[in-house]
């Protein structure tokens, strides 16, 4: 049996630590150590972690009398008392919860607490500190002992506005896609047996377990539809497994209106492997069911797009059945793209003119305007326009200003702040923590207590704590905070040199443009070096392991023992690959930069594909490149790149190449 823990640190701990480190408002922006004993707090910190894990408590409390200012201390506080989890010790973890309400630690301990408290079976105590989880079983713990503080309770103190709000939570938590915890069952009973489990509710639960890929619990949830409707279940299933079910008219009778859903999703589906049927079956469904003017308008533009990614002539005529004014922007994308196909500029130009003012005044209508018109001889308007573009701070912008051998403006609008406000939001007890997790390279962690900061800032706090992270370089917390807080001018924190010294210098051993390589690491991870895709690229250069071993492999030099994924987490070694990849990959296409960014993003087998028989102008390839993301990914980093080359004091236009650059089959290297 555990002893009530003592805890000589508890008053301690109680006094608010001062500020770790103090800020210097230089150039270089940085922030020392206000204690020269900082790092030996850093070092206690870790021991006393280490002791803690080992139940080595004597130490533990040692080390933690030394580290009652440190702003690291609530975690080992909150580690201490988890090893020490005794309802003696329950008011020292009550009082923790309540001291750090909301942030990472307390989040951590509440969850271990109550956990504990369910191996208790305690459900009094379980209610009574129960906040919201991320853990369906606690959920679902939850939610079964308000049921049964209900059942137990008088009657005339169980409201129906109480059993009311408990089914709502029941039916929330019974809407999930997987399978959930048996806790839940004695609830979803009881649930189910007030008449909660509709029909409507098992259709909507089934829809989502597909989408999950749970075909297993779709064909169990089935069960519980009404015996009319139930057919509705089966022939969901049977879609998502083929959608090519939706041709088999004769299964679609007419008596649901759900069939509407069915056949959308099939549509949905069928649209990549099948775009004759997905044409044929729209024709013969649209107006047979009772399709929205939204559900109407997404299908024909689906459709569109879909035709043109194909190179279908029929793209056009479903495109010209939509308004350009509802169109989505991806619908307005492929538009021009098959219009740029033939290098139709009559009907680019006229396509343009009949968009709101709001979206022609993007840098992308306004430029293509400039082109058409260009194309159809009306040069005073064109030039006008072409001229409106360039004072915009992005891909289109700069590419105007290439066409009229401008120097781009950068615009840089620092915003004024308050150093007395900066000073007091790094003091805060979240702004400390952060601080010093990112010190140890505790980035995740480090991002949490960040979040914490930034939760309830206002609009203008929000920059300020842009620029805090700016000033700590924390540039990936600095760039998305000035980008979720609209303030964009401040370009040079918006575009940091991170890493300085090593992107120059690896770029100066590969023989590549150093603003090259900062424009694509601020647009693969925004210098955050534990950043890691979906698809698994890793670090600064989103290097993938794959390519990283393929270099290794063609690399002298020893050999590691330490795994690729692991080493691509270290920035010297991520940015090295990264750069002698795409070295190789200007190699491998006859040093065509552009192409070399577009396979860096998508693959050099990939780009290739996308090669045409016939040359076209450079930016009509990068605009009608079909792979969204990468279309993307290339204009951002050109646009970056311009900005790196002046950031680096350059005066060039970047883009002045792409001007005459010629693009076809010949540059598949």
């Amino acid at each position: 049996m555990r002893k009530k823990i003592k805890h000589p640190f508890k008053n301690a701990v109680r006094l608010m630590f001062p500020l770790g480190f103090v800020l210097c408002f230089s150039t270089s922006a940085a922030v020392i150590d206000d204690y020269t004993q900082r790092g030996e707090q850093r070092e206690w910190f870790l021991e006393a972690e280490q002791r803690i894990e080992r139940r080595d408590f004597d130490r533990a409390r040692e080390l933690m009398l030394k580290l009652a200012d440190y702003p690291l201390f609530p975690y080992l506080e909150a580690a201490f008392l988890e090893q020490n989890f005794s309802l003696a010790n329950e008011p020292f973890v009550l009082e923790f919860l309540e001291e750090y309400q909301g942030t990472p630690a307390e989040r951590q301990l509440r969850t271990a607490w109550l956990n504990f408290l369910v191996r208790r079976n305690d459900g009094a105590r379980f209610l009574r500190d129960y906040r919201r989880q991320g853990s369906a079983h606690l959920q679902c713990y939850y939610l079964r002992e308000r049921y049964r503080s209900l059942r137990r309770a008088d009657p005339s103190e169980s409201t129906d506005a109480e059993f009311a709000e408990l089914w709502n939570d029941v039916t929330e938590q019974w809407m999930h896609g997987r399978s959930l915890p048996s806790a839940c069952d004695p609830v979803f009973l009881a649930w189910s047996n007030a008449g909660h489990r509709t029909d409507d509710v098992v259709w909507q639960r089934i829809k989502l377990a597909l989408e999950a890929r749970q075909t297993g619990l779709a064909r169990y949830l089935a069960r519980f539809m009404d015996d009319d409707t139930r057919y509705l279940a089966d022939l969901m299933r049977r879609v998502n497994t083929s959608p090519s079910v939706v041709r088999r008219f004769q299964e679609f009778p007419g008596a649901d209106p759900r069939e509407r859903e069915i056949i959308l999703y099939g549509l949905g589906r069928l649209r990549w492997n099948n775009h004759d049927a997905l044409v044929s079956v729209w024709e013969h469904f649209k107006d047979k069911y009772p399709f929205s003017e939204q559900e109407r308008a997404q299908m024909e533009s689906d459709i569109a797009v879909t035709l043109a990614l194909r190179g279908d002539d029929r793209a056009l005529g479903y495109f010209q059945r939509l308004d350009p004014a509802y169109m989505t922007d991806t619908a307005r994308q492929w538009y021009l793209t098959a219009r740029l196909a033939t290098q139709n500029y009559g009907a680019i130009a006229a396509f343009i003119d009949r968009l709101p003012e709001d979206i022609a005044e993007r840098g992308q209508w306004l430029y293509w305007r400039a082109r058409a018109q260009a194309e159809l001889g009306n040069f005073d308007d064109a030039m006008e326009t072409m001229e409106r573009t360039a004072q915009q701070r992005n891909y289109y912008g700069f590419l105007a200003s290439a066409r009229l051998s401008l120097i781009p403006e950068l615009s840089h609008d620092e915003p004024e702040f308050s150093p007395d406000a900066l000073e007091q939001l790094a003091q805060s007890p979240a702004a400390q923590r952060a601080y010093e997790l990112r010190q140890m390279e505790r980035f995740l962690d480090a991002r949490r207590e960040w979040n914490l900061v930034r939760q309830d800032l206002g609009e203008d706090e929000q920059v300020l704590a842009a620029i805090l992270a700016s000033e700590w370089g924390w540039h990936d917390q600095a760039i998305f905070g000035f980008a979720q807080s609209g303030s964009l001018n401040d370009v040079h924190r918006r575009f940091p040199l991170g890493y300085s010294e090593l992107l120059q210098e690896q770029a100066a051993q590969a023989s590549i443009d150093p603003a090259w390589v900062f424009a694509i690491t601020r647009r693969e991870s925004s210098f955050q070096p534990d950043a890691v895709s979906p698809a698994g690229a890793r670090g600064l250069m989103q290097v993938m392991p794959a390519t990283a071993d393929y270099l290794l492999r063609n690399s002298p030099g020893p050999t590691s023992r330490i795994p690729t994924q692991t080493r691509l987490f270290n920035p010297e070694e991520n940015v090295r690959l990264g750069t002698q990849y795409l070295a190789d990959l200007l190699r491998r296409t006859d040093n065509n930069w552009l192409l070399a960014t577009a396979a860096y993003n998508a693959g050099i087998y990939r780009m290739q594909e996308w090669l045409p028989s016939e040359s076209v102008p450079a930016d009509l390839w990068i605009e009608m490149i079909p792979f969204q993301e990468t279309r993307d990914y290339v204009k951002a980093v050109l646009a970056y790149q311009q900005i790196y080359t002046m950031l680096l004091g350059k005066d060039a236009n970047v883009l002045a190449p792409l001007i005459r650059m010629q693009i076809n089959g010949t540059n598949r290297g």
